[in-house]
């Protein structure tokens, strides 16, 4: 919450990070990661963090200082933040999604749709590895050949582009 008001800035990223789970001991690699920045930045303001009694040290380990006042009013902040942006999206749900359809009238919405999919048909040519040819204008000259030979442990497809746009010709082969 704090990164979309404050900015991604290290420290703002560290606080967010740490306040999330603030009863939970960090190592500063599990800070770093977590917070998305390395451990040379981290190393740069983790003492500020300390002398600011935000965080304490406690061993190898960094806990949240839930005794500071600037730790408590942070976490009241952010839930104050998190319960207002709920509220402005609940008012502005409307204009996003529009009204609410009932179960009857989705229904009716969906079977609007009239197309019908062989689904069997579908899964068979999925499951023997049939080729689906997709023409596009860029590729006009795209021509499909499976080579089926006695000789080869499998059936493959060779794919020639020519691009009209490059003096070139692409091959795959599958």
């Amino acid at each position: 919450m704090y990164e979309k008001i404050f900015g991604k800035y290290p420290q703002v990223k560290v606080v967010s990070y740490v306040l999330t789970n603030p009863e939970k001991p960090y190592t500063k690699k599990e800070i770093a990661y977590g917070a998305q920045i390395s451990r040379v930045t981290l190393n740069s303001f983790i003492k500020t963090l300390e002398e600011l009694e935000i965080l304490v040290k406690d061993g190898t380990n960094y806990k949240v200082n839930l005794n500071s006042k600037i730790v408590k009013t942070l976490i009241k902040t952010q839930i104050t933040l998190a319960e207002l942006v709920m509220e402005h999206d609940m008012e502005h749900k409307k204009d996003i999604l529009g009204d609410v359809l009932s179960d009857e009238e989705f229904e009716r919405f969906m079977n609007n749709f009239e197309y019908e999919v062989d689904i069997d048909g579908e899964l068979e040519k999925l499951e023997e590895n049939e080729e689906i040819l997709v023409k596009t204008k860029e590729y006009e000259d795209l021509k499909n050949t499976k080579i089926n030979t006695s000789t080869l442990p499998n059936n493959f497809v060779i794919n020639s582009v020519y691009p009209q746009d490059k003096n070139r010709k692409m091959i795959n082969y599958g």
